[in-house]
């Protein structure tokens, strides 16, 4: 916990109801957990899963691309763990580059001499191509927002969606992805792997609610950034813009022995002088029923 002398501004708690999670060797939150709680080993350059896009009309499947389909993926894990209807909560898509394979063939098209670039791959070259995608198969009317804040654009998802939580009082969905960019701009931009992770937060606590998650802007001189131990995890975290919320994932993955309210503080990169801490307090009979299920 911070002194509050420390503390620059702070939120109301939000309430945490889904988690997915996605990267090398990891489908989603059970075997992410299993990572991170010790359980099961991580290597970066493990094969990526297939994306789960059923939620994706069969047209839609075919236009979209890897970025699109990831946060697909994550935004349907975080949904089905919550067991809200998608079409109810608001939005927040966070990634620091988008569709990094079509902004690279945009580019290649640029340095030509005809200069033409196809529709379809302009159209899936805006920044928030893959919540259009979500709203429009979740049949969802809600409010979206697109985030970008280079490698600090978890935090900046993480704070905006927790501000949307408290201030309109309706549950938002969070998802936070990025994937490589291919040659010759991933010498300019390197990404070390496609990973992203999502998130179901609401104003109240429901009987899915796993943690309760309480946002403050901290000086960074009082409460240093979290690392991972583990040189692969570490590595992922540092080579990944998406991957700095790993230590809240690990904070969640954490066995409290059944501890109802044992609360860890997670503290993450963000905008100098400051950084992004997270009181993360366990509801344990939501944890245990969630480490039931999966």
């Amino acid at each position: 916990m911070n002194h509050p002398t420390d503390v620059i501004t702070s939120l109301k708690p939000v309430y945490l109801d889904g988690i997915g999670v996605f990267g090398p060797g990891i489908a989603d939150w059970s075997q992410a957990r299993a990572v991170l709680n010790g359980s099961a080993a991580f290597e970066l350059d493990a094969d990526l899963p297939p994306f789960n896009v059923a939620d994706l009309p069969g047209t839609e499947r075919r236009r979209a691309g890897k970025s699109v389909k990831l946060a697909i993926d994550l935004a349907a894990q975080a949904v089905h763990a919550a067991r809200i209807d998608p079409a109810q909560p608001a939005a927040v898509f966070a990634s620091t580059s988008g569709d990094t394979n079509v902004l690279t063939d945009i580019c290649a098209a640029l340095a030509t001499d005809d200069r033409l670039i196809s529709p379809m791959r302009f159209h899936n070259s805006v920044h928030n191509a893959a919540s259009g995608y979500w709203t429009i198969a979740q049949s969802n009317r809600q409010p979206t927002t697109a985030v970008a804040l280079h490698n600090l654009t978890a935090s900046a998802g993480l704070l905006e969606a927790a501000m949307q939580v408290v201030t309109e009082q309706m549950p938002v969905l969070l998802v936070i992805y990025d994937i490589p960019f291919p040659p010759p701009l991933d010498a300019a931009e390197p990404i070390a792997t496609v990973f992203g992770a999502s998130f179901l937060l609401r104003p109240e606590r429901t009987e899915h609610s796993v943690a309760q998650l309480a946002l403050s802007l901290t000086a960074a001189s009082a409460s240093p950034v979290n690392t991972l131990s583990d040189p692969a995890l570490e590595a992922l975290r540092t080579g990944v813009a998406a991957a700095r919320t790993l230590p809240l994932l690990a904070a969640l993955a954490r066995d409290r022995n059944g501890a109802e309210n044992a609360t860890h503080t997670v503290t993450l990169d963000y905008v100098a002088p400051r950084v992004l801490t997270l009181d993360v307090t366990a509801l344990t009979g939501a944890v245990d029923s969630m480490r039931n299920a999966s």
